[in-house]
């Protein structure tokens, strides 16, 4: 093959030989790897953006005299064969060249030995070819030991990492020899880990005395090493790994699995030290609090058991005189879970503040207190949001699904008797909304406040599902334009289908740019669309369409044929095609699938279950393949394993439905293990998840075990 390159590199060796001459020897060695490009087709491997042919042009870069250049070509190729840890066919050629640039380059040595031992480090790198990727930096194992030895710390320490990630390939005496000379701290951290990770027995003493003597960065790493090899603690480990606690302190990137050392460590170690640990940081200097009080919020969202055993220590932080540290503490406190409701009236208290700084930029302290209470469905945080919207603020509702309650019903609903107040109108609103039928109490308030913002009103009312004489002129108008919701209302209260059919035509004549969410309210009112059938008939296609609002449509098509005429073979073809999609619409096919059960769909569902395709609802398929004659108990392990899985949504009413009976043992595990079970997502909700799927495996294991 033939490329293109950017230049020839500069062979200037910045005084190896120790004459400020280029060293003969390194300009060879770096011809030869270099000048190898040109015997792979790298146009036949791929990398994270297609085919891997600009490669080469970025390896040579790498030798370039021009330090912004070579930072460059360093970052692009990290982007390109390591992609956020995901390696390619086109990794495995390039790590001899990188192991041999890290010896020989002249900028940016140790970020290149760096990222060939990241390559062999299974907490950094993973993909179909990681095993091959980890083979070929243990291959080039020789080039480092004498990397152990460089005068730049930096190359010291990254060797040291480097050297550990090539296992048995190189003899632990290496690092024990560099251990007994070495002098700079960030690379007797490194060495300490490297020791740890290599030889934990043997490195037991050492990594006791380091913890105890040596300076911050070192403590850290020892501490952080005894963890991971499952040493024991020594004597006055938490005293000692307290005073050394501090943002000068932090492991190497290289060196992290789980985030900076204290939240490895809170994490991870055992309850006794984690609060003699913790209790001891919150006697330190603010930014030590501010550390441990993170890290309570690490642990909380990884261990179910955490919150009861750390919030207790987060009470003084809450008055800490330090204002980020109180900050930091009702962060924590948004983190941790049901459990924070031990601090409702601190946190009522705080949240007071928000009117005060609503107009800030980011997250305040105020903001996630409010939040806090909405979680806890709190009362205290609408009236907090109400002063908020009363001044002219249309914030948003604080949590995508604010938690009912009575008490926080009532308290909305006091605030909109009489309000005048368009944004305070529209707010309430729009959380009525969000609650729907439960709300139904709070309708003479919304009629009463019609007036003030009528659209908003109107569309709870819908949500709702009533449509009072008052309310009628806005939903008809809301119905023209388009809303179903505020269609079905009108026929469930006066059985006119005119308002609904029209709704549902302006969805259908938008095409493409129509609302799917709009559509499947139409769903409910099968019923009013007889006059529809012609029209919708024509969607039948037994091809999915090009959108998922188009999908929808055909799916309404197949609900509505399927129910009022009975022609369900008519109906198949086209729910198969959807369900074939793999996207959104084929939650509701899967839907319709079980509606109208046929042994037909059973490929399409167990594709898209086999896949684990995100979108469509994993519950919707099993339940279709339930109804179309598959056992429940060949299903009920499908289900566990959607909820080990953390995708439970719809899995345990199923379960129920099905009287999977023996799921039940598998269920009472998950609910009592310690482990969390929703771990990903928006890191500030996953606790509160998995508190709420904890408590509807319990009441699914008492409803089965009846």
């Amino acid at each position: 093959m033939t490329f293109v390159r950017l230049h020839e590199p500069c062979w200037y060796d910045r005084n190896r030989d120790g004459d400020g001459e280029p060293c003969a020897e390194q300009r060879r060695r770096m011809r030869r790897v270099l000048n190898r490009l040109a015997e792979i087709d790298w146009t036949r491997l791929t990398h994270a953006y297609g085919t891997a042919e600009n490669i080469p042009d970025l390896l040579w870069a790498l030798a370039s005299d021009d330090e912004d250049e070579v930072e460059e070509a360093l970052s692009e190729i990290i982007g390109s064969i390591f992609h956020q840890g995901d390696v390619y066919p086109a990794t495995v050629p390039a790590v001899p060249i990188l192991a041999e640039l890290a010896s020989t380059a002249q900028h940016r040595r140790a970020w290149i030995l760096a990222t060939v031992g990241m390559l062999a480090d299974p907490h950094h790198t993973w993909g179909e070819e990681a095993d091959e990727v980890c083979e070929a930096v243990r291959a080039q194992a020789d080039r480092f030991p004498s990397l152990l030895n460089d005068p730049d710390p930096e190359i010291r320490a990254a060797a040291a990492y480097t050297v550990a990630q090539c296992g048995d390939r190189l003899p632990v005496t290496l690092l024990r020899e560099r251990w007994l000379t070495e002098d700079d701290p960030t690379v007797r951290a490194s060495l300490a880990l490297a020791l740890g990770l290599r030889d934990p027995a043997g490195a037991a003493d050492l990594l006791a005395d380091a913890l105890h003597e040596e300076e911050p960065p070192v403590r850290v790493a020892a501490a952080v090493a005894i963890r991971r090899a499952g040493l024991p603690w020594p004597v006055g480990a938490a005293e000692a790994l307290a005073g050394a606690v501090g943002p000068e302190a932090e492991l190497d990137y290289v060196w992290e699995r789980r985030g900076e050392a204290l939240d490895e460590l809170v994490g991870e170690a055992d309850e006794a030290f984690v609060v003699d640990l913790l209790g001891r940081l919150f006697t330190a200097a603010p930014p030590a609090r501010k550390a441990a009080a993170y890290a309570i919020g690490e642990r909380c969202r990884q261990l179910r058991s955490a919150p009861a055993l750390l919030l207790p220590l987060l009470g003084p932080a809450l008055h800490d005189l330090d204002e980020s540290v109180r900050d930091k503490a009702v962060g924590v406190l948004r983190a941790a879970g049901p459990a924070s409701a031990v601090y409702a009236d601190d946190l009522a208290r705080v949240a007071a503040g928000w009117p005060a700084v609503v107009e800030a930029n980011g997250f305040t302290a105020q903001q996630r207190a409010v939040e806090i209470l909405a979680m806890l469905a709190d009362p205290r945080w609408i009236d907090v949001i109400c002063v908020v919207w009363a001044g002219g603020h249309e914030v948003r509702l604080p949590v995508d699904k604010p938690r009912f309650g009575e008490a926080v019903l009532a308290a909305a609903r006091g605030h909109l008797a009489g309000a005048d107040h368009p944004a305070l109108v529209t707010g309430l609103a729009t959380l009525l909304e969000e609650w729907g039928p439960a709300a139904s109490a709070a309708v003479p308030e919304l009629v009463a406040a019609l007036p003030v913002a009528p659209a908003r009103v109107a569309a709870a009312l819908a949500a709702i599902g009533v449509a009072p004489e008052p309310a009628v002129p806005e939903l008809l108008v809301a119905a023209s334009r388009g809303d179903v919701r505020a269609g079905v209302a009108l026929w469930r209260a006066t059985n006119d289908v005119e308002p609904v059919v029209t709704a549902v035509v302006w969805q259908l004549d938008a095409g493409p740019d129509g609302h799917e969410w709009r559509l499947q309210h139409a769903f409910d009112a099968v019923p009013a669309l007889g006059a529809l059938l012609p029209r919708l008939r024509s969607y039948l296609t037994g091809v999915a369409l090009e959108t998922e609002a188009e999908r929808y449509a055909q799916l309404l098509a197949a609900r509505v044929v399927g129910e009022l005429t009975g022609e369900r073979d008519v109906v198949l073809p086209t729910v198969q095609a959807v369900l074939g999609t793999g996207w959104w619409a084929a939650s509701a096919a899967a839907d319709l699938a079980a509606r109208f059960p046929d042994p037909a769909y059973g490929p399409a569902l167990w594709k898209l279950l086999d896949a684990r395709v995100a979108p469509p609802g994993p519950a919707a398929l099993v339940r279709a393949l339930w109804r179309s004659g598959v056992s429940p108990d060949d299903l009920a392990p499908v289900l566990v394993r959607l909820i080990e899985e953390a995708r439970p949504r719809g899995v345990l009413p199923l379960l129920v439905e099905m009287d999977a009976r023996t799921a039940s043992p598998a269920l009472l595990d998950l609910a009592e293990r310690d482990a969390r079970v929703i771990t990903g997502g928006v890191a500030v909700d996953t606790a509160w998840e998995d508190e709420q799927l904890r408590r509807e495996l319990r009441e699914a294991v008492a409803v089965l075990d009846r």
